[in-house]
């Protein structure tokens, strides 16, 4: 009884002690690892922005662009801002709707097969203007006629900007211009401009003539001084291919000695007859005259014509005779293409013989003309 009792004190002294693990966790900083998935989003963002983005924007563009034109609507202009587009069409404002329309409809290739690319579509009409009137083309001629240092302009310029434009050129060549220019308000045809051009400058070389475009050739007549002829010669082979060149027939001139001395051996070996007592010239006198005409346009410089008589009759009579005879050959060669401003006509009566009033050949010799040039 007693050990049992021992046993039960022994046993209710033992202490149980338990044991508790307690888990503690060190805390880590944010930084840098938060900012990964950020960072990621943005380059893709990027990525889309730099290279995705405009070839989207290309594409739409260019899909809606070519559906326009497919379907025929004209005037198309397309702009594009992502996958939206803005359309200018030179269309009624009723078809509006119909342009929208066939805009959103409009389909691109993409991975997953053909799509509805556009996601807003705006239409702007732009109204469609009326063509431009096509004026008639019909020829145009065109003259320049030189005298001295000035020129006459005449014939026909298509509009005011192309005759300003040509008396402005033809005033860098000429001191004088006269001015009978007509406005047509018609087209003249693609040559004309150069045409004018080329008369312009080829007739500031003649020392007279004309240079004249006839709608089809260029054409250029008068005398010049020989190292001017070539230069003439030049701008008129300037206006292009043989089908635009027309005549070219410009004399070189002569020395005022030279052409005195040819005046003085043709009307030496033949005279110019008259009726007795008239100014009137005589029949049989033409080719003569043809001769002098053609000598005198070759000369450049100022021609008097002097008129006298034999010492027969009374000397103012024949004073006033020998004047009309000089004026009746002046009119004539007039009549022949010289320049009537570079003659004038003098009348010596029987003042300056040359030869024997006593005789009959002395006096046929003294009833003559006489021709001289003056620079």
């Amino acid at each position: 009884m007693s050990k049992q009792n021992d046993s039960a004190n022994v046993s209710s002294s033992v202490k149980t002690s338990r044991r508790y693990w307690r888990r503690t966790a060190t805390p880590k900083p944010w930084w840098p690892w938060g900012i990964a998935p950020l960072a990621g989003l943005g380059i893709l963002f990027l990525v889309g922005a730099l290279f995705m983005a405009p070839r989207i924007e290309a594409d739409v563009r260019g899909q809606v662009a070519e559906h326009m034109d497919r379907a025929g609507v004209p005037g198309t202009g397309v702009a594009s801002n992502g996958q939206g587009v803005t359309i200018e069409a030179a269309v009624p404002r009723e078809e509006r709707i119909f342009v929208e329309a066939l805009a959103k409809s409009t389909q691109c290739d993409t991975w997953a097969g053909p799509l509805t690319c556009p996601t807003s579509v705006t239409v702007d009409i732009a109204e469609p203007q009326a063509a431009p009137a096509v004026l008639d083309e019909r020829p145009h001629r065109f003259t320049v006629e030189k005298t001295d240092n000035a020129v006459l302009l005449t014939g026909e310029v298509p509009n005011l900007e192309e005759h300003d434009r040509i008396v402005q050129a033809a005033g860098e060549h000429f001191d004088v211009i006269e001015n009978e220019l007509s406005i047509s308000n018609a087209a003249a045809g693609p040559n004309y401009g150069r045409a004018v051009n080329q008369a312009i400058s080829a007739a500031s070389h003649l020392s007279s003539g004309t240079a004249s475009w006839s709608g089809e050739t260029l054409s250029v007549q008068g005398v010049a001084m020989p190292s001017a002829v070539a230069s003439a010669r030049e701008q008129f082979g300037a206006i292009g291919d043989a089908s635009l060149q027309g005549d070219f027939d410009v004399q070189s001139l002569r020395e005022s000695s030279s052409c005195n001395s040819e005046f003085n051996e043709l009307l030496t070996n033949a005279s110019i007859r008259f009726r007795t007592g008239s100014a009137e010239i005589d029949t049989g006198n033409e080719d003569l005259l043809a001769r002098l005409a053609g000598l005198a346009t070759s000369c450049p410089g100022s021609l008097t014509i002097a008129g006298h008589t034999d010492s027969q009759g009374d000397a103012n009579m024949n004073e006033s005779l020998s004047l009309a005879r000089a004026a009746a050959v002046r009119d004539a060669l007039a009549t022949l293409g010289v320049d009537m401003n570079r003659m004038s006509a003098v009348g010596f009566g029987e003042a300056q013989p040359i030869a024997e009033n006593s005789t009959r050949e002395g006096r046929a010799k003294n009833r003559r003309i006489a021709i001289d040039v003056t620079n």
